[in-house]
Order: structure tokens, then sequence, then C-alpha cells
């Protein structure tokens, strides 16, 4: 068999015996019954109170009837976004910390590397065999999701619905595999596990988090006057600062596509395939360009590492 074929098995298994990583998937599921149970539930009951709203009216003679609230299946999962871009990207940091950090430390990598082991069919296995650790997770969590649409929320999701939301699936898989590359580069730059931990998740919180939030605080507030009631309403803006700094956070484009995909965002289900496509396909470019930088940067790293040799 291929060594590199090899050495993705062996981190493809190894990562299921790694009780960290089970513990947070699981919590990564049950993050999605709560989801879309949450999610049902509250549709039911906007369904209930319009289904008793309309018969109080009819009951008093009333003719002009509200007209019956809008149920988007999709919008039941748009939590999916939220815990992929937090609970994904810690898995996808604690599968890149593991890759090489622990054999690093305790020696064990010297002594692969003394074997007849080419240094970039290693590197390759082990970014292969993690990145589709990452799929197959992700590919759990459509199916899984789909299944509780139906199981929970008595839903049969359309064909465009489910194309939909496998399309959000790609993109969070390139989104994961962002740090993923990233804690495996740091792992081979840095010498300290705790310091190859820390590292990827202050990235990640500054790129999910601070970069966001920064951005908001640089929106232009405009003061807009309703003419019939009077009231004064300020209306966020974007300027060029804050779109910037948007553009450089990754959880930023996934939550945009996302909110696209999953009918949560307003006029989403006015965009044409077309347009839907085009975004799709720019938020991926986006998502893809740090994956490729970082794994360029790492395999760089490793195969000029001359501390890896054996004395």
């Amino acid at each position: 068999m291929n060594p590199v074929a090899i050495i993705a098995r062996k981190e493809f298994q190894a990562a299921f015996r790694n009780r960290l990583f089970i513990t947070i998937t699981i919590l990564f599921l049950a993050l999605s019954i709560l989801s879309v149970y949450i999610g049902s539930t509250t549709k039911r009951a906007e369904v209930r109170v319009y289904n008793e709203t309309v018969a109080s009216l009819t009951a008093q003679g009333v003719t002009a009837l509200p007209l019956p609230p809008e149920i988007h299946t999709l919008t039941i999962l748009s939590n999916l976004t939220e815990y992929v871009s937090i609970v994904g990207a810690i898995l996808a940091v604690v599968l890149g910390y593991n890759a090489l950090i622990e054999e690093k430390e305790s020696g064990g990598l010297k002594l692969i590397l003394s074997r007849p082991v080419y240094r970039d069919r290693l590197l390759t296995g082990k970014l292969l065999g993690n990145a589709a650790v990452i799929g197959v997770l992700l590919g759990l969590v459509f199916v899984f999701n789909l299944g509780l649409l139906v199981v929970v929320g008595g839903i049969w999701p359309t064909a465009g619905e489910v194309l939909r939301l496998f399309s959000f699936v790609l993109l969070a898989w390139a989104y994961m595999l962002i740090f993923l590359t990233l804690s495996l580069l740091l792992s081979i730059r840095l010498n300290n596990s705790a310091t190859v931990f820390l590292v990827s998740l202050v990235v990640w919180m500054l790129l999910s988090f601070v970069l966001p939030q920064m951005a908001e605080a640089m929106m232009a507030n405009s003061t807009v006057i309703n003419s019939i009631s009077g009231a004064t309403n300020r209306i966020p803006q974007d300027t060029v600062a804050s779109q910037t700094l948007n553009y450089l956070s990754p959880t930023w484009h996934l939550r945009h596509i996302g909110g696209q995909l999953l009918e949560v965002a307003p006029g989403s289900l006015l965009l044409s395939s077309g347009a839907l496509l085009g975004q799709w396909l720019t938020t991926l470019l986006v998502l893809l360009a740090p994956s490729l930088v970082f794994t360029a940067a790492g395999y760089a790293s490793f195969l000029r590492n001359e501390t890896l040799t054996l004395e």
C-alpha cells in the first residue's frame, strides 16, 4: 500500500480513539439535536398561534385575515453556522495539534524519519487523514440533521433544500481546514504542545470574534426618521474599514454565506441560482486560500527542519 495512504489511515483511526475529539464530536451532535428541537418547536408555536388567531377573527366575522407565517425549513438549522464556527474550529485545532506535536515531544518523530519515509509523504498522509476525519464528521452532521428534520421536526426537505445544506457542509469543511492546517503548521514550528494549542486558539478567537467585533464598531450609523410615527432609528452601514476587517475573517464569510444557504438572511430566497452559485464559489476560494498558505508554509518548514534528524 502507498505510504501516504498508510499514514492517512493511521491518522484517521487515531482521531476516533482520541477522547477529547470524541467528547467534542458528541457535543457537536448533541447541539444539533437541541437546535432542531428548538427550531421546530418555535415554528410549530408560530403556526399554532396563527391558527388560533385566525379562528378567533373568523368567529368575530372578520374577513381580512393575516397572512400565514412563512415557514422555511432550513431556518431550523440556522444555528449550525455558529456550531461549525465555534465547535467545528476547535475540533480542527485538536486534530492538527495532535498530528505531530506528541511525536515530536516523545522523540518518536525522529525515529520515524530515520526510516525510509519521505518527509513530504509523512506530512501529506497526516494532512489527508485528518482532512478525511473532518469530512466524515461533517458527513455525519449532514445526514444527522436531515434525519432530525424528519424525525423531530416532522418536515421532509425538498431536493433544493438538501442541496443548499450540502453546499453549506462543503464550505464548513473548507472553513475547518483553515484551523487544521494552522495548528499543523504551529506544531511544526513550535516544540511545546501547550504553546501550539494556546496560539491556535488565540488566532481562532482573533479571526472569529475580535475582527468581526472591530468591524461592527467601525460601522457608520445612519439616522432614519419614520415619516409616519416620527420615530428615529439608527441603521448601521458598512464602511471601507469595516468591510476590510470582515473580509479578513473566515468566520464572517461562513456566517454570511450560511445566512444565504440556510434561508436566514433577508432576501436569500429571492436570489437566483446563478447569483447564489457565484457567492458560494467566491466564498469557497476565500476559505481555501489561508489553508493553501498554511500548508505551503508547513511543507517548507518541515522539509528544512534539521532538528528532526537523529544524531
